[in-house]
């Protein structure tokens, strides 16, 4: 029996030594096979250097290293934009054996983030395979580039983890990149091209690419993609995202609704004739059901193609054709002088409506419309709520008359229908001097103001806020309270005493004031960017904040102020403003076209001097209402809550 066991025990033994060799063949062949992959592709990888690039304190130095693949043999390389970045004056290919050659840019894809490169000299390089090449979610992939330096292969495996990111146009991976890969390709086991890595990161995640770097997140353009533009990067042409100038109903992306609130002056939707209130049901034979699955389709369309658009308007189903454009004329912020909210009809089968509930003086709105009117149609589309009702003022053409028709009580006897004609005026044509008794905050004498220190858990950034002190028994303070975020410069000495110095103002104004410090003492650092986020939603359900209140700025002109505009302008929809003062430094962050379907206001503190900051004038091109006025703490706390404003 004990001879048996022992039998046994061998054969086990030996079943698992063969188990674990066989799992040690597996990773010595699969580490094989991905060599071979890589380097299968090597022989059309060159390193790019860049020369001539300035950095922010004005010295010269390389950036990041890089690398672009061959695409032909008349001395074509696709670079990543990476090799853009910080303009350098000049770009030189390095080849695997060391032959080097300066190298012109011919075009872009701005879109997906790919540079078609020419080089003087002939490298003789192998060119790449555009082929297309089927993928699966799941399966290995490598992504292959060079290090600095020797320009020896670097090599990084994963899985493909995701097709169609990026609204459309990218693979994901969950390899390890860095600068080093971008540019490079994207293979499966077999060496086979699936697409091109690409510095992208997801839409308000930040600009800063190297937060991503090694993330086990990462984006390559497909093969296929970059074979059917390649021709039109060839003669020199840039290639664009195509836009249609329409904007979303409800600013919840996810919500499953595909109506339109508001179409952008002269852009191809408007010379289409698309209109407020008309319904997308399908584009190019795709049916949609939100805004979310439309930006998922026109997000990898290109400007100059032609779009079949399907949509329902009342009882019609219309089918238009329209061209995308490469850019529409950015927005000028308009404002029709309301304050207004959502009411219910006591039909839970009947849409909202939207009632008047003050009226600024000395706006376009003041001679026309009244406290209590009942808006029921613009321009003779139906007026459902307020969300998209601002939407629809905030992007209206300037200097044109919108036809309203609004129910308007009439005595003790009902109501009738009154239709006026209003011209908008421009958001930033100046602050409101006054509020309307809808925006005034009615200060509770029994309710103290007190400033409180704010801890998070996981959050290493000192926070002191200004506010109404909240009982054990107490969820939150009424009426709705604006919020004001202010970040401190590093080296701040008492946040603490900087809140208290706003108490005052801030319980006459209601709004609270936070006053944000960065972790570290000496500096903001990039990743804090989502930090200001964590401190809203934490104030938010502390107190019943307006949304439309919230106003990120900066306590001094320092690296707080830069943080308070990469925060507003990089963060799209997490504030209604941002206050600034002029001497702030821009933060390096690519500057987005203020977005109607989140749009954002700018403050300029103490903007006095005809010498104002030129980020000021670009802020304004790209669509942002930029006012100017005074840096006293009332005078911002009021535009604070003037922010609801329509």
């Amino acid at each position: 029996m004990a001879k048996c066991c022992i039998a046994m025990s061998l054969f086990y033994v030996a079943c698992l030594a063969n188990v674990l060799s066989a799992q040690d063949d597996l990773r010595t062949l699969r580490a094989k096979a991905i060599r071979a992959a890589a380097q299968r592709v090597a022989p059309s990888i060159v390193r790019v250097e860049k020369f001539g690039v300035a950095e922010a304190g004005g010295e010269v130095a390389d950036d990041a290293p890089t690398v672009a693949v061959a695409i032909d043999d008349a001395r074509h390389f696709l670079a990543s934009s990476l090799v853009q970045r910080q303009t350098p004056t000049s770009l030189v290919l390095v080849a695997e054996d060391g032959r080097r050659s300066t190298a012109k840019i011919i075009a872009t894809d701005q879109r997906r983030q790919l540079v078609l490169l020419e080089s003087t000299d002939d490298l003789g390089v192998k060119p790449i395979e555009l082929a297309d090449v089927s993928s699966e979610l799941g399966q290995t992939v490598i992504a292959v580039g060079r290090i600095a330096g020797d320009g020896s292969i670097a090599i990084s495996s994963g899985i493909l983890s995701a097709k169609d990111r990026l609204w459309g146009i990218a693979l994901q991976t969950d390899a390890r990149v860095s600068s080093v890969f971008y540019g490079g390709p994207l293979v499966d086991l077999r060496g086979q091209l699936l697409g091109l890595l690409v510095p992208a990161v997801p839409d308000d995640m930040g600009d800063d690419v190297t937060a991503w770097y090694d993330s086990g997140v990462a984006f390559a353009i497909p093969a296929p993609a970059i074979k059917t533009r390649l021709p039109t990067l060839l003669k020199g042409e840039d290639v664009r995202g195509g836009l249609i100038g329409i904007v979303a109903k409800s600013n919840d992306p996810y919500v499953e609704s595909a109506e339109i609130a508001t179409v952008l002056p002269r852009s191809p939707a408007a010379g289409a004739d698309i209109q407020a209130g008309d319904v997308v049901r399908a584009i190019d034979g795709q049916s949609v059901r939100s805004h979310r699955e439309i930006k998922q389709i026109l997000g990898n369309r290109d400007a100059g193609q032609t779009i079949s658009i399907d949509i329902a308007r009342k009882d019609e189903l219309l089918t238009k054709q329209i061209m995308l454009a490469d850019k529409i004329p950015p927005l000028r912020p308009q404002w029709l002088g309301i304050t207004a909210q959502d009411q219910k009809t006591g039909n839970e089968n009947q849409a909202g409506r939207v009632v008047i509930t003050g009226v600024f003086d000395d706006s376009p709105a003041a001679k026309s419309l009244k406290t209590n009117d009942v808006l029921k149609t613009i321009d003779g589309a139906i007026v459902t709520d307020v969300e998209s009702l601002r939407r629809r003022i905030f992007s209206a053409y300037p200097s044109r008359m919108l036809d309203f028709e609004v129910a308007r009580k009439e005595g003790e006897n009902g109501q009738a229908d009154v239709r006026v004609s209003i011209q908008t005026l421009e958001l930033a044509a100046g602050t409101a001097a006054s509020l309307p008794d809808s925006l005034v905050y009615a200060n509770d004498a029994a309710t103290s103001w007190t400033v409180t220190e704010l801890t998070l858990p996981d959050l290493g950034n000192k926070s002191f806020v200004a506010g109404p002190k909240i009982k054990d028994d107490q969820a939150a303070i009424t009426p709705p309270l604006g919020l004001l975020l202010m970040l401190a410069d590093p080296g701040e000495a008492d946040l603490k005493k900087s809140a208290a110095g706003w108490t005052e103002a801030a319980s006459k104004a209601g709004v609270i004031v936070c006053i944000m410090g960065p972790s570290k003492e000496d500096r903001w650092q990039p990743e804090e960017i989502d930090s200001a986020g964590r401190v809203v939603a934490s104030l938010t359900k502390r107190y019943a904040i307006d949304e439309t209140m919230t106003v990120i700025s900066s306590v001094g002109s320092g690296a707080g102020g830069s943080m308070s505009m990469a925060v507003g302008i990089g963060r799209a929809g997490t504030f209604a403003g941002l206050a600034v003062n002029p001497d702030v430094t821009p933060p390096a962050i690519r500057l987005r076209e203020n977005d109607p379907s989140a749009p954002l206001q700018l403050f300029l503190r103490g903007a006095t001097s005809p010498d104002e900051p030129s980020w000021a004038a670009a802020l304004e091109k790209t669509g942002y209402a930029v006012l100017r006025g005074d840096d006293k703490p009332e005078t911002l706390l009021r535009w604070v809550r003037s922010l609801p404003r329509i």
